[in-house]
């Protein structure tokens, strides 16, 4: 992916799709809390929109109180970028309600789209969209040399 940490010299500005931060707060082994806890240290912000927000809060209940602790404390830590409803650029995604994620994470100018979604998002998971990667947190954490 261009433009991300030891590549080009420019921070990484990852968007964590709903499926992450779930995956975050509800295991403390999962590889997408480890993004969250060591995103400072490599200079990554970890940005999402208000979309994956409200997904989030009313997903959250069903993984138990501690992945509901784990989010309380992530949601102030993200930063949340506003939902963007057209791109005005042709996009390839079957799935409805996982355009607005993709659309919001364009318009948000950031160089990664963080995700665990292989349903909705495999024909773009590996790939640049607009010059921004789509990726898993795994494949994330190896190109940045730490997998």
């Amino acid at each position: 992916c261009r433009a991300v940490s030891g590549e080009g010299g420019e921070a990484a500005r990852a968007v964590l799709d709903s499926s992450v931060i779930i995956s975050a707060c509800g295991s403390d082994k999962s590889l997408s809390r480890l993004i969250c806890q060591i995103h400072t240290k490599h200079s990554w912000e970890i940005v999402s929109s208000a979309y994956c927000r409200a997904e989030v809060s009313r997903n959250i209940v069903k993984f138990g109180a501690e992945a509901t602790a784990a989010w309380d404390h992530l949601r102030e830590r993200l930063v949340w970028v506003p939902n963007a409803l057209t791109s005005g650029r042709p996009l390839l995604l079957a799935a409805g309600k996982d355009k607005p994620v993709l659309i919001s994470a364009l318009a948000s100018q950031s160089n990664v789209l963080l995700t665990l979604d292989s349903g909705d998002f495999k024909l773009l998971i590996g790939t640049e969209v607009y010059g921004m990667l789509v990726t898993t947190p795994r494949d994330f954490l190896v190109r940045q040399g730490l997998g």
